[in-house]
């Protein structure tokens, strides 16, 4: 399941990068490089069979936590802005689902990639 969910995180973000080039910001390129970091970190920890994370898995695994939540509160005013105007253009409405639907993928992938350390630190 954590595997799956890495790769398809993977694709969102590459996906969500392209809706965003039309007017990108340098804190979303690199929350986009800290979240492709991340799902990498934990596919090649998943790979080897490590039992724990290294400070790099936690320092990714903060900016990840960091820039889903910005992924949200953007989405979220740009919905605002698009419900008060009354205008709803398809780019508008293609970067507000897709900060959605990434921010909870990328919320739940650390949860389960936290919750499977856990378990591993317990065996």
């Amino acid at each position: 399941m954590l595997r799956t969910l890495s790769y398809l995180n993977l694709t969102g973000a590459v996906c969500y990068f392209l809706a965003y080039l039309q007017n990108g910001s340098g804190f979303v390129i690199t929350g986009l490089l800290a979240a492709v970091v991340f799902q990498w970190l934990v596919l090649r920890s998943q790979e080897r069979g490590q039992s724990g994370w290294s400070i790099l898995h936690w320092l990714f695994a903060v900016l990840t936590l960091v820039f889903a939540l910005y992924l949200g509160y953007g989405a979220f005013f740009l919905l605002l802005g698009a419900m008060e105007y009354q205008y709803y253009p398809l780019g508008t409405l293609l970067l507000t689902g897709s900060g959605f639907i990434l921010m909870l993928s990328l919320l739940f992938h650390v949860f389960l990639s936290w919750r499977e350390n856990l378990a591993k630190k317990d065996e």
